[in-house]
């Protein structure tokens, strides 16, 4: 069974690595109420877990407290959940009351040590100051039960004005009595002839010969009772030495140092290329290589058509403008364009629309729409058009459509017509297979690459191969299978490289000093443009870094050594790499001052 402990809520975390070193057993579980002082500092839980890690011994939390439990977890340590059984603490054992004292002695079962019954009972005043905190230093007393031992050597007195009566060893019960044994007993205890003569032998024992392996046996019995006395004095005071010791660990005054180093972080944009040729050098410029994969897809789509006397849809040619920025916009089939009065038009294949060139001219593009739905509403003459998928977002206004001359080929008449295969129905299944094969490349180019290896997700270029099977335009059917094959391609560099050359242009041109190391740099790729020819691709990141300067720890213990308050703040001034220092002393109640001894200090670092 494991060794339990159960807890306060002001217990200090001390009291708990004390509880940890004294127990035998190697499995042990704390139990700890909610709100308990340990569980509001993931300090305090990684000094348990480091304290079991050093004593090779398991540790695990039981607790209602859900944020003392994930802190617990954080930390390391294990968190098993809370039962009834395990909130309930042991009974205590009670002993007769002794001749000495008027109070009943109350022993607590091993295991239990340290649980709020036994420091309740034995928590006296501090002899320094009435006033001091309640967790300070407890005086913990220790009563001898060793049993009495008795014997007929140490119970004999001299008689007052006589002649010193020898003493004589205690007789063992386990030797055999009878006639001879009298005699048997002064030779072996006997030292000196005139003790022979003081002990009375029988008539029977005078003319009897004492056999000689009779004497051995009774010199071996007195010497192994000899060795039991010894081995169980020295059990004692090894148990002695042991609860001064644990006593003196727990009490004695220690500090909990932690440290916030100094930080310096960035987050900024860049631009960044990556080539295949390994002779290119630069400090944005990382080496790349192209991989390709191959596939062959299909996708069932429901056509929207209609055969002859279900009227037909009208359609016509719009000019798409993109004022938003220099980068290229592109547009799959079927991206709906709507008209003032909400007439809706539809992409019959994707487009890809120009960015802003540099002297500022928009980037225009010529595409084919056909309506929404039958009828002779949509033949509309020359009108503006808006995207309905960028309402509400910053493409909004800046990327829309005009057509320059009337829609046509919308038509109302005839009714009862069949379902069937319209152009846009294709197009719309070529989108659908290529997003399809997009999605499985992502998904193979995750698995396959090294663990430092990146991809700009937006700059896989996709090619259809061969001919699709598909039905033809305009045949009666209310849905279809897609089948094609693809072939797509992507630059693939090593992230690693990318992160080393873009913490030390970081630091060049931030001027991020020398002591400072990096903590973490991390990337948000944007979209790049391909250039498969020449092998290389460009593209922008939002970089995100952190540098952190280094602590001497060993050199800040050194310094605090002893230190009180008013000597801790002038001690930043030499240690500049440090931002901040929180120190907690244990036991509480005593004068503010760090210990001299650097094992009673520990100096942790936290993250900035």
């Amino acid at each position: 069974m494991p060794q339990i402990f159960y807890t306060t809520q002001d217990e200090e975390i001390l009291s708990l690595v004390g509880r940890l070193r004294s127990s035998e057993l190697l499995e042990n579980v704390f139990v700890i109420p909610k709100r308990a002082l340990v569980l509001q500092s993931i300090v305090n839980l990684r000094m348990l877990a480091r304290e079991a890690e050093k004593s090779g011994k398991h540790v695990a939390i039981v607790t209602q407290d859900e944020n003392g439990r994930r802190l617990a977890e954080k930390a390391g340590l294990e968190t098993r959940p809370y039962s009834e059984e395990a909130a309930r603490e042991p009974e205590p054992v009670v002993y007769a009351e002794e001749a000495e004292e008027d109070h009943p002695r109350v022993s607590v079962p091993a295991g239990s040590v340290g649980t709020p019954d036994f420091y309740g009972s034995q928590r006296p005043e501090m002899s320094t100051s009435p006033s001091s905190d309640t967790s300070a230093s407890l005086r913990l007393r220790v009563r001898d039960t060793s049993p009495k031992f008795k014997t007929a050597l140490n119970s004999m007195e001299t008689p007052p004005d006589s002649t010193p009566v020898p003493q004589v060893p205690p007789v063992r019960p386990s030797i055999p009595s009878g006639p001879s044994d009298a005699g048997r007993l002064t030779r072996v205890f006997s030292s000196s002839p005139s003790r022979e003569q003081s002990a009375p032998p029988s008539p029977r024992s005078a003319t009897k010969r004492v056999p000689q392996a009779k004497s051995r046996k009774a010199r071996s019995s007195v010497t192994v009772d000899t060795k039991g006395r010894a081995l169980f004095v020295a059990f004692v005071a090894l148990s002695v030495v042991f609860l001064v010791g644990t006593g003196a660990f727990i009490l004695l005054p220690k500090a909990v140092v932690s440290v916030t180093p100094q930080s310096q972080s960035q987050d900024i944009e860049m631009d960044f290329e990556a080539r295949t040729d390994p002779a290119a050098v630069g400090d944005r410029i990382v080496s790349a290589r192209v991989v390709e994969r191959d596939e062959t897809v299909s996708v069932t789509v429901e056509t929207t058509g209609s055969s002859a006397g279900a009227g037909s849809k009208a359609s016509g040619h719009i000019v798409i403008t993109n004022e938003y920025g220099s980068d290229p916009q592109q547009l799959v089939a079927t991206t709906r364009f709507q008209t003032s009065d909400g007439k809706v038009f539809r992409l019959t294949k994707g487009v890809t629309v120009p960015g802003v060139s540099g002297s500022g001219k928009p980037g225009v593009a010529e595409a084919e729409v056909v309506a929404d739905a039958s009828g002779d509403s949509y033949n509309v003459g020359p009108t503006d058009f808006t995207i309905p998928g960028f309402a509400g977002g910053p493409k909004a206004g800046k990327i829309y459509a005009k057509s320059s001359a009337p829609m046509s080929g919308g038509s109302s008449a005839g009714s009862g017509g069949s379902a069937a295969v319209a152009a846009a129905d294709m197009e719309r299944a070529r989108s659908e297979a290529e997003a399809k094969f997009l999605d499985s490349m992502k998904d193979s180019l995750s698995r396959d690459l090294a663990t430092d290896e990146r991809f700009v997700p937006d700059s896989i270029d996709i090619a259809q191969v061969g001919t699709p099977s598909v039905p033809s335009v305009g045949s009666v059917a209310a849905s279809f299978e897609y089948k094609a094959s693809f072939h797509g391609r992507v630059f693939v560099f090593s992230e690693a490289s990318l992160r080393e050359k873009t913490a030390a242009l970081l630091r060049k041109n931030f001027s991020v000093p020398e002591s400072f190391s990096t903590k973490d740099v991390t990337f948000r790729y944007e979209a790049g443009t391909s250039d498969f020819q020449n092998g290389s691709i460009r593209f922008k990141a939002g970089v995100s870094a952190l540098f952190v300067a280094a602590v001497d720890v060993s050199g800040l213990r050194t310094d605090l050594l002893g230190k009180d308050a008013d000597e801790i703040k002038p001690l930043l001034e030499q240690h500049p790499e440090v931002k901040n220092i929180e120190i907690e002393l244990r036991p509480k109640g005593l004068s503010f001052a760090v210990p001299r001894d650097p094992k009673r200090v520990t100096v942790t670092v936290a993250s900035p």
